[in-house]
């Protein structure tokens, strides 16, 4: 059983070196022709099209830093309180 083909251009073009791939190598490595790779992309939320490259969307670390920048915060002041007293 193989994988539907929107999978299978996410995973290769993730699998790139910079996340990246022209429409027409993604058609080629999917064995499609050029005109299939913009439906494919449109069914898979984790890629786009820009000019003629299917980009893996980057993911965002906002919500890991938030609450290390809190911990961060927290101990420098009770730092501040501490060597005050």
């Amino acid at each position: 059983m193989s994988l539907p083909k929107h999978v299978e251009l996410s995973q290769a073009v993730k699998a790139c070196k910079h996340q990246a791939m022209t429409i027409e190598d993604a058609a080629t490595y999917l064995r499609v022709p050029d005109y299939v790779v913009p439906m494919l992309v449109r069914k898979n939320d984790d890629l786009v099209i820009e000019g003629n490259v299917v980009l893996a969307k980057r993911e965002s670390n906002a919500l890991v830093l938030i609450p290390i920048l809190v911990f961060v915060g927290i101990i420098l002041i009770a730092g501040l309180i501490g060597g005050i007293g």
